[in-house]
């Protein structure tokens, strides 16, 4: 069953059976048959499949959800012993572009602790707000918002977030939460900016458990942020609801210093993949680790 499940976790991030086929070199109808056995022995339709047409049923997307993170596992748990028994002889320098707010957030806290785990390893790191595409040649390591579609590169899923609706202690006492979606308008909201630079007039949210859709207009929205984190300090002032995700503001929620609005709701969903070519380094395996360490952290 776990070869298939591994199979069928490929199969979503491929989303299509040709795709899939090509990409670990299985043909289609054998991929069709193992899925069709995987099914069976679950006693659940995963997906529904046609020449044109792939799409997860309830309980493929609640299989692929919950099971997605376990390739990335089992690489961590095959190579603990040999990185601990290794790490003063692994050399070698990595080139690493990662996300500016997922690194200040979830790496920073413990960077020096790899680089004194491992002394000999040069660690080069690129920051950029958001990552969804294989920016350079010379990199060995992405870590992407996205799942970075090219034949010569690996993709992990990493971690799954929402992006919620957040808002401070000192927002609630001013102005009370909303109790329901349709009070949002009568709230004041910091909107989001666009990669065009232009502000965002609506704002789609959805409920995590009745997929039912809210069409927020902002169209006269007077203040718009591009970056999760500066939204964050400015609603920790209490004047605005802001969007984050969780692993974004987990230190504030353990404090209390904000809370969840409407916690049902959410604007996006983000899969973080750690993104590689397809022969790794024993170095670069190293920093798969690491990073998986530090983003477990905020599971």
């Amino acid at each position: 069953m776990l070869d298939n499940i591994a199979l069928f976790i490929k199969l979503c991030e491929a989303k299509s059976l040709k795709a899939c086929s090509e990409k670990i070199n299985i043909h289609s109808s054998t991929i069709s048959k193992r899925i069709s056995e995987l099914e069976e022995e679950l006693g659940h339709k995963l997906v529904t499949r046609t020449a044109q047409k792939f799409e997860l049923s309830a309980y493929g997307r609640y299989l692929y959800e919950n099971c997605k993170h376990i390739p990335l596992f089992v690489n961590k748990i095959i190579n603990v012993y040999q990185n601990n028994t290794i790490s003063q002889k692994v050399s070698g320098t990595i080139n690493v572009a990662i996300g500016t707010l997922i690194y200040e957030r979830l790496i920073s806290p413990h960077i020096g602790k790899f680089l004194s785990r491992y002394p000999n390893i040069k660690l080069n790191l690129n920051l950029y707000p958001f990552i969804r595409s294989w920016l350079d040649p010379q990199l060995d390591l992405v870590l992407s918002v996205d799942y970075i579609r090219d034949e010569n590169l690996e993709n992990r899923f990493l971690r799954h977030e929402y992006v919620r609706l957040y808002c401070s202690q000192e927002y609630v006492t001013r102005n009370g939460v909303p109790e329901t979606i349709n009070e949002l308008p009568s709230h004041k909201i910091i909107g989001l900016v666009g990669s065009d630079f232009k502000p965002l007039d609506y704002v789609r949210f959805k409920h995590r458990n009745t997929n039912e859709e809210y069409l927020l207009d902002l169209t006269n929205n007077q203040f718009n942020m591009s970056q999760y984190y500066h939204s964050l300090q400015v609603g920790l002032r209490g004047d605005f609801l802001f969007g984050a995700y969780d692993a974004l503001i987990h230190e504030e929620l353990r404090s209390g210093l904000i809370i969840p609005v409407l916690p049902d709701w959410y604007v996006c969903e983000m899969d973080f993949y750690v993104v590689t070519k397809k022969k790794l380094s024993q170095e670069t395996q190293l920093f798969i680790d690491f990073i998986h360490e530090c983003m477990q952290e905020r599971c």
